[in-house]
């Protein structure tokens, strides 16, 4: 490399992810697979995950797809993700940032956050369901001050 020579990487190179956390966007390597966002400090996974057996877990968290494959079975407090595809059994509340897609043998017990949710004919499912883009949070109201009394 000639002296001066900056080594940038081309914008094909990169992606923007946004934290699951914070809900921050920021800009990272196509490659990366863990990262620590630079505004909350949470540590953020960016690689899918299947599931292909029995796993118990208190949370399930990455930025990736979850894959439960149909001998797949998770006991989870929580699962936080980019998208879900469902074949096996989940028993937990999800949160997913992408389209959450269930087949037809499948079973859901929990609460299920979405913009989109695509069930098959046949699947079990029990809980509430949130289905559509996200909606910001209410502002606070803030509270008037006593009337005086005198």
């Amino acid at each position: 490399m000639a002296q001066g020579e900056l080594n940038i990487p081309s914008p094909d190179e990169r992606q923007v992810v946004i934290c699951l956390y914070c809900n921050k966007p920021q800009e990272v390597g196509r490659k990366t697979l863990s990262m620590t966002c630079k505004f909350c400090n949470k540590s953020l996974r960016l690689q899918h995950i299947p599931v292909k057996g029995y796993e118990a877990r208190r949370s399930i968290e990455t930025l990736g797809i979850v894959t439960v494959e149909k001998k797949g079975n998770v006991v989870t407090d929580r699962i936080l993700c980019g998208g879900l595809v469902v074949r096996g059994k989940v028993k937990g509340n999800i949160n997913s940032r992408g389209p959450v897609l269930v087949s037809p043998e499948a079973e859901i017990r929990g609460d299920i956050t979405a913009p989109t949710l695509a069930v098959g004919a046949g699947a079990v499912l029990e809980g509430r369901y949130n289905i559509g883009p996200e909606t910001p949070a209410a502002p606070a109201m803030k509270a008037l001050p006593p009337a005086n009394r005198s």
